[in-house]
């Protein structure tokens, strides 16, 4: 069990992203950060916000680079 990961999901479509991200989200533990790499062109943040926040979980930052956006998603304890 890890409390940081990153997955870059640049180049994936929403549905293969998705997928990554959720068994990605598995491996954490609680109170620990996914780090999401997306692509600045096909900007999926509020799809990913959205399915952060349907699931329980906390945007803990969005850092919007020139080049791509980090999301950064907290898995709350509860």
């Amino acid at each position: 069990m890890e409390a940081f990961k990153t997955i870059d999901i640049r180049g994936l479509s929403f549905f293969n992203a998705l997928q990554l991200a959720s068994k990605e989200f598995t491996r954490i533990k609680k109170n620990g950060i996914l780090e999401l790499i997306v692509d600045k062109k096909r900007n999926l943040t509020d799809a990913f916000t959205k399915w952060a926040k349907n699931q329980g979980y906390k945007i803990s930052d969005i850092d919007d680079d020139p080049r791509m956006v980090r999301l950064f998603i907290k898995k709350v304890a509860i």
